[in-house]
C-alpha cells in the first residue's frame, strides 16, 4: 500500500505531479488557476520534493490572504490615515520590487489620480485616503511625503 499525497498525482506517463487549484477567495491576486509542478519520474523523487513545493503553495496562498485582508482593512471607511499611509507604502515596496523606475511610478500615480473627477485646481477630488496616499508617495517618494502624524489620545500618542 502507498502513502498517499495530498494533491499528488501520477500523469499518464507515470512521473508524478503536484496539482491544486488556487483558492477562490485569492483568486484574484494569485492570478493564475493552478499551482502545477512535477515532483519526479519515481514514487522516492516525488515523496523527496513534495514537502518543499506544499510548503511553496501554502507560503503564497498565506501571502494572498493577508495581502487581500490587509487591503481590505486599509481600504474601509474604518481605516486610519495610519492604516492607510501603511497599505499605500505595501503598495509602492511592491512595484518598486518588480523594477518600476522613477517614472512608472510617477505614470502610476498619475493613472491613479485620472480615475477620479478632477477640481478647477486639477487636482483630483473625492479620493479614498489609500489611493490618495498612494499617489503622494508615488510623485513624492519617501522622502518628500513623510507619514501622517497620529491624533492625540490613541495609542502610542504622546500625552
Amino acid at each position: 500500500m502507498g502513502l498517499v499525497l495530498q494533491y499528488v498525482e501520477r500523469t499518464k506517463s507515470g512521473s508524478w505531479q503536484y496539482r491544486r487549484r488556487v483558492p477562490k477567495d485569492v483568486s484574484a491576486i494569485i492570478t493564475k488557476r493552478e499551482f502545477k509542478r512535477k515532483l519526479g519520474e519515481s514514487e522516492r523523487e516525488a515523496l523527496a520534493a513534495y514537502p518543499r513545493y506544499h510548503a511553496e503553495v501554502e507560503k503564497e496562498i498565506a501571502e494572498a490572504k493577508l495581502g487581500r485582508v490587509r487591503s481590505e482593512k486599509a481600504s474601509s471607511a474604518k481605516a486610519t490615515e495610519r492604516e492607510a499611509y501603511a497599505e499605500a507604502l505595501r503598495r509602492r515596496a511592491d512595484l518598486v520590487a518588480a523594477g518600476a523606475s522613477d517614472r512608472d511610478l510617477e505614470l502610476t500615480a498619475d493613472s491613479i489620480a485620472e480615475a477620479y473627477p478632477h477640481g478647477y485646481d486639477y487636482e483630483p477630488q473625492g479620493v479614498p485616503p489609500v489611493e490618495r496616499h498612494t499617489i503622494n508617495l508615488l510623485r513624492h517618494g519617501l522622502e518628500r511625503y513623510k507619514a501622517p502624524s497620529q491624533p492625540l489620545g490613541m495609542p502610542g500618542s504622546c500625552i
